[in-house]
């Protein structure tokens, strides 16, 4: 319950204001609105990023994690571990912890299908589990409602190795809203092969 507490407790923080905002590679200038108001436009399919680590814990011997982080994010690294990284202006999010307990992406994605069960406006989008390289990936992408307003979450359990009856080891997660769903995709696929855990 902890694990999927941490997972949807952080997507949930994510500050839903959005008046007057820019576009995550600040190259775009916000888009008009009905009633006068003003919407950020979708996230950026082209973000630059560099290479973040650090520490899960103060321990100098416990594993030390790392993935490409999109530029210019801020960084938050949670008592669990975890790394967060936000947008300036807090519509996006990325993060990375490592598994609270041993078990199969598979098993973990379920877990967490099961668990999402009775949020607001829940819709599950999408399952699937495949191997690429020498990785297991599953990954689970939802919407939810926060404060009456749509969020999209994906959600992607890795095991290192191929074996289907291996252990998820990370748990990387990106959000942002359904019109950022592009770049939600590419952001995932750019940082999944750049993750590391070592320690």
């Amino acid at each position: 319950m902890k694990r999927i507490a941490a997972v949807v407790g952080a997507t949930l923080a994510i500050s839903l204001a959005s008046a007057g905002v820019a576009h995550a590679d600040g190259k775009t200038p916000p888009m008009p609105m009905c009633g006068g108001g003003y919407i950020a436009p979708p996230m950026s399919t082209h973000l630059t990023y560099v290479s973040a680590h650090w520490d899960v814990s103060d321990d100098p011997d416990d594993a030390t994690l790392g993935l490409d982080a999109p530029r210019g994010w801020s960084f938050v690294r949670t008592p669990s571990g975890e790394g967060r990284f936000h947008h300036k202006v807090g519509n996006f999010l990325l993060s990375l912890r490592t598994t609270t307990e041993p078990a199969t992406t598979a098993a973990l994605m379920g877990d967490q299908v099961s668990e999402l069960a009775g949020t607001a406006g829940l819709k599950i989008v999408g399952q699937h589990t495949k191997v690429v390289g020498e990785q297991r990936w599953s990954t689970l992408s939802y919407r939810y409602t926060s404060m009456g307003e749509p969020r999209a979450v994906k959600v992607r359990w890795i095991a290192f190795g191929t074996d289907p009856a291996a252990d998820a080891s990370l748990v990387l997660t990106v959000a942002g809203r359904p019109l950022d769903g592009k770049g939600l995709d590419a952001m995932l696929s750019h940082v999944t092969p750049t993750v590391v855990l070592a320690g």
